[in-house]
């Protein structure tokens, strides 16, 4: 009976359970959210609600026109409104509750102006935003000297360097500074593509609309940069031909040019060619200028050629121009300078800003490179020169030499039989002993008593005759020929080695010659 009764009540729940208006297993609704008053105005409208596009970022320069697609957005103080809508062919987009609304011909931001003017008569708080989210697609013809030329689909945010790009690039023959671009079969204007790749200048690379036509003309005539130039090269004249122009496209001279001293080239009426010096410190400054001609060329010799130069390496100052190294963990410096007539050491030391703290004033040199002979150093002591007022070491410079400045050591180098080889911070009062003992000590194979001590000015002491050591100093500890029974027993061994493989030998013949004589 009880078990009849479970199945009853068993199958009563499971009934219950699966009644379409039961509320057993069902998820409790959301509490209900209070009703927000709309703001006074007409209400905001709520269409279906595309996917959202990204938006398309570009130029101040590019026009709306048949085909775009915008997005309007309509933000009120509860609620936003998101609108697309496509440029029609009449150039009109339809943004309720504005209605139509043209827009063909503005740029984004002015389209966005249009549209919020005409909106907020009609609510009382509103924040439009105007943006592209898609372009039109159109063709477009390239002619002329590119590598392929023909018809291409492009887009409207394409403009003429993309154009010539996809064209396959302009060819050797054609130009880049004279390329027309028509709309409609009538040519629109000029473009200089090589202003817009050396100086980024967007209006001479504009955008692509219907109808445009891209001609690339054979290349006109052009005009040589050699020498201290920025960009040396050749280069299209240009419709100004102006030498000033040209140079400052393609940045102009370096800093190591000798610009009084250039030269100029020049193809005379006879056919023949023709160098004539060129000052361009006044030639090319405001307002004159050299007006070019086909076929010219402009030489800029540097500084090296013209000018006598000196270069200082090592520890000095130095300038905001010189070239930073390290040498020894300090900072040292690479630089050249123009060397003056009558110029002396202490004249390029105080070009180079000085000898610094950490300098060894005494171990400065010249490289000199004579006329007709090898190269030569000459020692120059600088503390002499700048401490104790020495002139006689303050000797002429001549073109093409090299003043190097080593930094002062604070090491003690000790190399050989020792554990740990290598510098060791030099402190003074120290013995040579104590330094090897602050190398790790001497290795088993050392021969303490051999060891030597060279200096820096190339003086060699034994280490019981040596005076105190100076920073830069070298400890060598040589290596025992023989030590002790541990080399008595390896050269006992080899030569008990020896014997044996003699002895083997000879035991070996022999039994052989004695078998060979029972046999007979």
């Amino acid at each position: 009976m009880w078990q009849s009764l479970r199945k009853a009540l068993c199958a009563f729940l499971a009934l219950a359970l699966l009644a379409p208006g039961s509320s057993f297993g069902e998820a409790q609704p959301a509490p209900v959210s209070p009703t927000v008053p709309a703001p006074p105005g007409p209400a905001l409208s709520q269409p279906p609600q595309p996917a959202i596009s990204s938006r398309i970022t570009v130029g101040p320069d590019y026009w709306l026109g048949p085909g775009d697609t915008v997005e309007v957005v309509l933000a009120g103080r509860v609620e936003a409104t998101r609108i697309v809508a496509v440029v029609r062919v009449d150039g009109n987009i339809t943004v309720p509750p504005m209605g139509t609304i043209p827009v063909a011909g503005l740029t984004v931001l002015q389209a966005q102006r249009r549209v919020a003017s005409l909106a907020q008569p009609l609510f009382r708080y509103l924040d439009l935003s105007l943006s592209l989210i898609g372009t039109r697609s159109f063709e477009v013809t390239v002619s002329g000297e590119v590598e392929k030329p023909g018809t291409l689909l492009l887009s409207a945010t394409d403009r003429v360097y993309q154009v010539v790009t996809v064209a396959g690039g302009v060819s050797p023959r054609g130009s880049l500074r004279n390329i027309a671009v028509l709309r409609n079969g009538r040519e629109e204007r000029r473009v200089d593509l090589l202003r817009f790749l050396l100086a980024g200048d967007l209006d001479d690379n504009p955008y692509v609309v219907e109808g445009t036509t891209v001609a690339v003309p054979p290349r006109g005539a052009s005009v040589a940069l050699t020498g201290a130039v920025v960009r040396p090269g050749e280069y299209e004249i240009g419709d100004a031909g102006s030498l000033r122009k040209l140079l400052d496209l393609t940045g102009g001279l370096t800093t190591q040019s000798a610009a009084a001293d250039a030269r100029l080239t020049r193809i005379g009426p006879d056919g023949k060619k023709a160098t004539m010096p060129l000052d361009l410190t006044a030639a090319v400054k405001p307002p004159a200028d050299v007006q070019l001609r086909a076929g010219d060329v402009i030489y800029v010799p540097p500084l090296a050629v013209v000018q006598d130069l000196v270069e200082v390496r090592g520890a000095f100052n130095g300038t905001s121009e010189s070239g930073k190294t390290v040498t020894g963990g300090k900072p040292t410096v690479v630089q050249r300078f123009e060397l003056a007539s009558g110029d002396l050491v202490r004249d390029v030391v105080v070009k180079a800003g000085g000898a610094a703290p950490f300098a060894d004033l005494r171990m400065a040199s010249i490289e000199r490179t004579g006329p007709s002979g090898p190269r030569q150093t000459i020692p120059v002591d600088l503390h002499r020169l700048l401490v104790e007022k020495d002139e006689t070491q303050n000797i002429p410079m001549l073109n093409g030499d090299v003043l190097s400045l080593p930094p002062a050591e604070d090491k003690v180098y000790v190399i050989g039989e020792v554990r740990s080889p290598g510098p060791v911070d030099y402190r003074p009062y120290l013995t040579s002993r104590e330094y090897i003992t602050l190398a790790g000590g001497p290795s088993t194979r050392a021969k303490i008593p051999g060891t030597i001590v060279t200096f820096p000015n190339g003086r060699t002491y034994a280490m019981k005759e040596a005076p105190p050591l100076e920073p830069g100093a070298v400890v060598t500890v040589p290596e025992v020929f023989v030590k002790w029974w541990q080399d008595y027993a390896t050269i006992a061994s080899t030569l008990s080695g020896l014997v044996t493989a003699y002895s083997g030998l000879f035991i070996l013949f022999g039994g052989a010659r004695d078998f060979q004589r029972l046999n007979e």
